[in-house]
């Protein structure tokens, strides 16, 4: 087996042992003749590890048995550890205080799923109503997507394990939304649902206290308070069929029943509007971030699909149309070319169209 090039003999070892549960399952011999590193693994060692493999890796889910096996074996360092008080990192305290929230639902859950158990009942409906009113988890997610996972991409080097947390943020709530559905007198399929959501939900959780929190804190720094810069409001954008102030054009945006997003030739995020009531959720530390990062990992190869046909001349537009919390949602790809037919990036065009799909007849302005 070939072991992955490091100076740090101890990363080295977390590395060649990842190595090992990648192949397959390992023996107590073999954790044995890494223990002395395996139980005094820190956070970051654990995650220079974990990327040095991820990274690579073609299809991070592919990795989540043997990643959810290193981490087990990694456990007793990274509980050991005195975490970081997050006080003068505003992102960083209020996701800690979200997961500490989540963590006193997750109780309730396990404490009623264990009664529940116990009194042999078939009416989950209380598992049901908590998990429905639930929606602090989802939201958790989404800002860890959408704040937290742009910035420790552009301030760390070892960042490939925040792909794999989406997809597993992804499985949870998907296994969520089966539990709250389940309608069927099979109690077995019942608890076999709430349990695959459960495990996946504490997964996440403990991964974020133990070691992206942490590693994300060192990574960041003074990053994580960045800013940014107006002061356009009295410039002027201007072109052949007219101009604007920065400001009028900053509000109209705002206004528009449409979220726009623009990708540059490089595939990175250059501007997106910023709507009321935006389908999909974006922050300002999304500009900059390759757009392949802003997509969950089963997406990523359609989007690659699409930006290569755009770059190649093949195609200019695409289209893809879903429903979602009950609204029909239309999404709009263009390629932006100069005259001279060079690709420029890509225009994203996201609306709400389930009024316009209800409309019927006229109406008229006289």
């Amino acid at each position: 087996m070939e072991l992955l090039h490091t100076e740090d003999k101890r990363i080295a070892r977390l590395i060649e042992y990842f190595q090992i549960l990648c192949g397959g399952t390992t023996n107590k011999e073999t954790y044995q003749s890494y223990v002395d590193v395996l139980e005094t693994a820190t956070a970051y060692e654990t995650n220079v590890a974990l990327d040095a493999v991820l990274s690579k890796a073609e299809d991070v889910e592919a990795y989540t048995i043997p990643v959810a096996r290193f981490i087990r074996s990694v456990g007793k360092g990274l509980e050991h550890a005195t975490l970081p008080e997050y006080q003068d990192n505003v992102l960083l305290f209020t996701l800690a205080e979200e997961n500490r929230e989540i963590a006193k639902v997750t109780s309730s859950l396990q404490q009623l799923g264990i009664q529940l158990k116990n009194e042999e009942s078939s009416d989950f409906s209380a598992i049901q109503e908590v998990l429905a009113s639930f929606d602090q988890l989802q939201r958790h997610y989404e800002r860890l997507q959408n704040e937290l996972f742009p910035l420790f991409e552009q301030t760390s080097n070892e960042h490939s394990c925040v792909k794999l947390m989406w997809a597993i943020q992804n499985t949870a709530l998907s296994f969520k939304k089966e539990t709250i559905a389940f309608d069927g007198s099979d109690i077995a399929s019942f608890w076999k649902l709430f349990s695959s959501f459960y495990f996946n939900m504490e997964v996440l959780r403990y991964r974020e206290t133990y070691i992206l929190f942490p590693v994300a804190y060192r990574a960041l720094g003074e990053h994580s308070e960045r800013s940014i810069e107006k002061g356009l409001s009295d410039a002027l954008f201007s072109c052949k069929t007219g101009s604007l102030t920065f400001e009028q054009l900053e509000l109209i945006f705002g206004l528009l029943p449409l979220d726009i997003a623009f990708i540059g030739d490089d595939d990175r995020v250059k501007f997106y509007s910023d709507p009321p009531h935006r389908i999909f959720p974006r922050s300002p530390q999304v500009i900059g971030r390759l757009v392949q990062n802003c997509h969950p990992p089963k997406s990523v190869s359609t989007v690659e699909e699409i930006l290569s046909s755009f770059k190649e001349g093949r195609e200019d537009s695409a289209e893809f149309y879903l429903v979602m919390k009950g609204a029909f949602v239309y999404i709009q790809y263009y390629a932006v070319r100069s005259m001279d037919g060079k690709y420029l990036g890509t225009l994203e065009v996201t609306q709400d169209a389930t009024h316009l799909r209800s409309l019927s007849g006229e109406k008229r302005l006289l």
